[in-house]
């Protein structure tokens, strides 16, 4: 009785610090920068980055977009253009791949893969 006890402590700590992915899933060799620097520096426009931050809005009838903040700036990461969603995860802490785009004044990141914990 206790070995299945501690097997089932152990599977359901391995199971909460999982995180859940979308998409590709967030790129781990890369390293994460500031949601201010993506806005603020051009050289970032067209390239792939990794950001990390709370859901500070989100979608609600598709899950297709979300807002990231970091403390340092907020960016828009929509995730239709790579055909996957997020269920409701408003205020979760989220970890971002996709590519940096700068058009019009209007700054977004278009998703390749989310992790959310």
């Amino acid at each position: 009785m206790k070995k299945i006890t501690a097997l089932l402590f152990i599977m359901l700590a391995v199971s909460a610090c999982s995180a859940e992915q979308y998409g590709a899933g967030a790129d781990k060799a890369l390293p994460t920068i500031k949601i201010r620097d993506v806005i603020l520096d051009p050289a970032y426009n067209g390239k792939t980055v990794t950001i990390e931050g709370k859901i500070s809005a989100q979608c609600r009838s598709s899950g297709c977009w979300f807002f990231l903040n970091d403390g340092s700036g907020q960016i828009l990461v929509d995730l239709s253009p790579k055909g996957f969603t997020l269920p409701p995860r408003m205020g979760k802490t989220a970890r971002v791949t996709g590519t940096a785009i700068h058009e019009q004044g209007h700054f977004r990141i278009v998703a390749l893969g989310v992790d959310v914990n």
